[in-house]
């Protein structure tokens, strides 16, 4: 079955959102994204294009998660 209009317009500004988010945070440094080769993406061309490839780096566990995710700032204090 096909999306319906609405879906199709949800799906769209919430694309935007995230893209918005992401462009946020590289512009800000305050995430940092990497490749699945490990290897920093520093513009939003790129982690986007990670994205659609599925080649964006997840981190596997919670803690994994906090350690990649965790904000510069934080780790300073």
């Amino acid at each position: 079955m096909a999306a319906s209009a609405s879906e199709r317009e949800a799906a769209y500004y919430a694309a935007l959102e995230l893209v918005a988010q992401i462009d946020e945070a590289l512009t800000r440094g305050t995430r940092h994204y990497r490749n699945k080769a490990g290897e920093l993406l520093t513009t939003l061309d790129q982690v986007v294009h990670a994205i659609l490839n599925n080649d964006l780096l997840l981190p596997e566990t919670t803690a994994e998660a906090e350690l990649l995710w965790t904000a510069p700032q934080e780790l300073a204090a």
